[in-house]
């Protein structure tokens, strides 16, 4: 049975609790690497498959009926996809991910083989389980998936960004040719993250107001935690 309606503050606190909890356990590890080819070996692991990020922002998008939070989302999709399509300066975040990788030594063919390989069977669970949650839930807990990294970038937005301006300063030590556009994905990623946390903490609530609605919210919330803590 589900518990009594909490107000919306006190929900996103209990998650936000929930959240420190786990970091207690199983701390946050900055974006700084020993070696230029411990970077790699992460973005190797990151790009292997291709991107994942419009296949559940999409459907958060169309599962929603609200024109309000729509728009919103919709505005998620065009920063995520790529600004330069719509005259804005923010290329899409594949590409971001992409120069992140090149900075790191990978080449252009090893991230087109890459990006084409299959996933790692626990890598396809969890995102298939994503996917379904944001496809067949209500909007408020969908998009509250995202709250779980996007709303860690919010509240802790100067460290992300400081980390970010460390990691190029650790691609100029390195002497990557290109030291801004190698990390430029930790940067553009502190910045808008940091917009689209506050955006999933406002539509959890604003639109997570029923006790069932809010205990699939502590349910989802706490797997979705799982996956990306990476415990599996």
């Amino acid at each position: 049975m589900a518990t009594a309606v909490k107000t919306g503050r006190d929900l996103v606190e209990e998650l936000d609790a929930l959240r420190a909890e786990y970091r207690g356990t199983y701390p946050y590890k900055p974006r700084r690497f020993k070696s230029r080819e411990e970077g790699a070996e992460r973005m190797r692991r990151s790009l292997r498959g291709g991107s994942f990020n419009h296949s559940f922002a999409g459907e958060q998008y169309l599962n929603c009926p609200n024109k309000e939070v729509r728009r919103k989302q919709l505005q998620k999709l065009i920063d995520e996809g790529g600004q330069v399509h719509f005259g804005g300066p923010v290329v899409s975040h594949p590409t971001l991910a992409r120069w992140e990788g090149k900075g790191y030594g990978l080449t252009d063919e090893e991230i087109y083989r890459l990006e084409r390989e299959d996933y790692e069977p626990s890598e396809l669970i969890h995102r298939g389980w994503r996917i379904s949650v944001c496809r067949h839930s209500h909007f408020s807990v969908a998009l509250g998936t995202s709250y779980v990294g996007e709303g860690e970038t919010f509240l802790f937005a100067r460290q992300r960004q400081t980390e970010a301006q460390e990691l190029k300063r650790q691609f100029q030590e390195w002497g990557v040719e290109d030291p801004e556009q190698a990390a430029a994905n930790a940067i553009v990623h502190a910045e808008a993250d940091e917009d689209h946390g506050e955006f999933n903490q406002w539509v959890i609530r604003q639109h997570c107001d029923t006790p069932d609605l809010q205990a699939e919210m502590r349910r989802v919330f706490e797997i979705r935690l799982h996956s990306w803590i990476g415990l599996f």
